[in-house]
């Protein structure tokens, strides 16, 4: 059984033995028993705190969101493991537990694994000011409600959305497109109209999203 697995065994565990309490997400930043890696996990602890307390609504939302949804979500950080790896050994991505292809969506709520660069929690690096913790916890948030679209755009267009919304709390500049692959302008387009509230609503609420901007 590889590692990761193994903590998301753990993780259930616990979650499973919350007396009395309704079921709910557990969104599992520590590191698990033995792990090298206590540094990251604390500094992500961190992070995911500051979203909490944002003057942004709706990041405060994202991980209220998720610690009432019905999934378990681990983070852990890419590695020189393989296992840890998607497309790209660099690239951050969340993974379904149940190891089923993405491009199947998912209408039930499936537990997650996020895997995030290093500095993705590191206060003034490029990947944290460019919000890439935000954009993969929207993947696991759209897990672990049952939301995750098996149409690629719609789902990378939510998670871009609240990335931008990240990046103009920052002063970093907007995200435009997804890799070059299509265009991402939800949040520039909702903030010309003064919808973002509402897009908000739609990215809270259930699987889809306002109608794509023309090109």
């Amino acid at each position: 059984m590889r590692p990761w697995v193994r903590w998301l065994v753990l993780a259930l565990a616990a979650a499973a033995t919350l007396a009395a309490q309704p079921v709910r997400a557990v969104l599992v930043t520590g590191a698990p028993p033995g792990s090298r890696d206590t540094q990251f996990h604390l500094r992500l602890a961190t992070a995911v705190a500051e979203l909490e307390r944002s003057r942004d609504p709706l990041l405060r939302e994202l991980v209220a969101a998720l610690r009432a949804s019905s999934g378990v979500i681990v983070v852990r950080p890419l590695t020189e493991d393989p296992a840890t790896w998607g497309t790209d050994r660099d690239r951050a991505h969340t993974a379904p537990a149940d190891r089923r292809p993405r491009r199947l969506g998912r209408s039930t709520p499936t537990d997650a694994v996020v895997f995030l660069n290093r500095d993705a929690v590191d206060d003034g690096s490029a990947h944290w000011r460019g919000g890439v913790l935000v954009h993969e916890l929207v993947h696991a948030l759209d897990l672990s409600t049952g939301r995750y679209s098996a149409d690629v755009r719609l789902r990378e267009r939510r998670a871009v959305f609240l990335q931008n919304v990240w990046r103009h709390r920052v002063g970093y500049p907007l995200r435009a497109s997804y890799h070059g692959r299509f265009a991402t302008l939800d949040y520039q387009v909702a903030s010309k109209r003064g919808e973002i509230a509402d897009y908000g609503r739609y990215l809270f609420a259930g699987p889809d999203f306002p109608a794509e901007p023309p090109p």
